[in-house]
């Protein structure tokens, strides 16, 4: 072989090599294909389920990533089954496929994103997710798949399984407060008060009411946000309880300055209340703090919503 020919050789097999590296590099972390199937529990399993209950969890690059605060990553995730199938069709549930929730698990940080969806592959992809502090992190995959089952006003119902990140050094994880009780709070030029018909009883429904103002005149100019005046995501304090709720009133209703949702807690204690409101194109994140009493007669305990089953 000429001298020539080797020297040409070399060049394909260095600008082969070259090309496969920056594939590799411009490729998200792999998701783990050690656990395939989700357990009963909505922890992901090695151990296929003698009984489909339908019960689905997020499989993702959470575990084979490192997530750095203030550092955009990506996170990219599906949904399987306890038969270890990937759920690639969902019913549009407030204009997406996917709600996606991520918060620090002492509830101080909130994000509401929508990731990108490839039906070929089942996968989700968020390219920037930034979690802006240390510690741990709780996220919520908020969906409906086709054909699930139906609520009393024609809306199918929800599966909303999570998962737990790290974030940076979690040594430097300091929980904070949840926060206080006030019920008037200022947001940029808004501000925002919330009531409550009577005390929040667990087990028992009960309507919040948000008034939003403006130099003291009621806020009557709401856009849609995701169909809706408004979206409530609902967080108990200690096992992160999650409820998602919607205004009572229609997108289209004539507007008066408050927003209403009804809200129904499965237990006592302490929950945050994350609300998001759309004026002037920008969204408007409101959090506030509900303490919920113990009912006198205790309704039976609610299911783990990290763990919804849906039969089908």
């Amino acid at each position: 072989m000429t001298k020539s020919v080797l020297i040409l050789v070399a060049v394909i097999i260095i600008g082969s090599f070259a090309i496969f590296s920056i594939t590799r590099n411009q490729t998200p972390a792999a998701v783990s294909d050690s656990l395939v199937y989700c357990g009963s529990d909505g922890s992901l399993s090695n151990t296929k389920s003698i009984q489909s209950h339908r019960s689905y969890c997020i499989k993702s690059n959470a575990q084979t990533s490192t997530f750095t605060m203030n550092t955009p990553s990506s996170y990219s995730f599906s949904i399987v089954d306890d038969q270890g199938n990937i759920l690639k069709d969902f019913q549009i549930t407030h204009t997406k496929l996917l709600h996606l929730i991520v918060v620090r698990k002492d509830l101080a940080y909130f994000q509401h994103v929508h990731p990108d969806f490839d039906q070929t592959t089942g996968t989700f992809t968020l390219k920037d997710l930034t979690f802006p502090a240390d510690g741990q992190y709780r996220i919520f995959a908020d969906f409906a798949p086709v054909g699930a089952q139906i609520d009393a006003m024609g809306t199918p119902l929800a599966v909303t399984p999570f998962e737990d990140a790290s974030v940076g050094n979690t040594a430097n994880y300091v929980a904070q407060s949840i926060g206080s009780g006030e019920k008037t709070k200022t947001f940029g030029d808004l501000t925002v008060a919330l009531a409550t018909q009577s005390a929040p009883t667990s087990g028992a429904e009960g309507m919040l009411t948000f008034s939003l103002s403006q130099n003291g005149k009621p806020v009557t100019d709401l856009q849609t946000y995701l169909g809706a005046l408004g979206h409530a995501v609902i967080l108990r304090e200690g096992n992160l309880d999650f409820i998602h709720a919607h205004p009572v009133e229609a997108a289209t209703s004539p507007q008066s300055g408050k927003v209403n949702f009804m809200v129904d807690f499965p237990e006592a204690g302490k929950y945050k209340v994350f609300t998001q409101f759309q004026r002037g194109g920008k969204v408007i994140t409101t959090d506030f703090v509900v303490t919920v009493t113990q009912a006198v007669n205790p309704p039976a305990p609610a299911m783990n919503h990290g763990s919804m089953q849906m039969n089908q």
